[in-house]
């Protein structure tokens, strides 16, 4: 059965690629499903807490959702105490976004699970073994992004890491 499917694969698509593509897709989805219930919220909590207080357009282009969304998604995470959100004194008509003190701990406890489910996630690798696949996982960023290199807008966020 398997060695059907491999031959429904298209004569001008290396075999080994695509291969490796459905397996970093199956991974992908792996590490998609571990965000848990609310992956936007989590999302919005690890960037606020990464690069502190940014506006909401800064934080709508960074995780390239519509306006709309984010809005909504924000007015959820203030109702529950999660974020801060108020004018930019150098110009009114941008919104600062924050964390909060319980928005903080809710990203540290977040945080924990994440690292201790990251060292069971590649348990299986030696330390070796992790640092090899991440310098081959990095030849194909830093190669794709030399070839394409609008397809990384977080290059132009104007966001800096704290």
């Amino acid at each position: 059965m398997k060695e059907e499917k491999e031959k429904d694969v298209h004569p001008c698509i290396d075999e080994q690629a695509h291969r490796l593509i459905h397996e970093i897709r199956m991974y992908a989805g792996i590490l998609n499903d571990r965000r848990g219930q609310r992956p936007a919220q989590n999302r919005v909590l690890f960037l606020l807490h990464r690069y502190g207080a940014i506006t909401q357009k800064q934080l709508q282009q960074h995780m390239q959702i519509q306006q709309g969304s984010l809005s909504e998604l924000l007015g959820k995470m203030e109702a529950s105490g999660l974020i801060t959100r108020s004018r930019d004194p150098k110009d009114k008509r941008q919104v600062i976004l924050q964390l909060s003190e319980k928005g903080i701990a809710v990203e540290h406890a977040n945080h924990d699970q994440v690292m201790a489910e990251n060292n069971e996630m590649f348990s299986v690798l030696s330390k070796q073994e992790q640092k090899e696949l991440e310098r081959m996982l990095n030849a194909l960023i830093t190669d794709w992004k030399e070839k394409h290199p609008d397809a990384f807008p977080e290059d132009h966020w104007q966001m800096k890491k704290r």
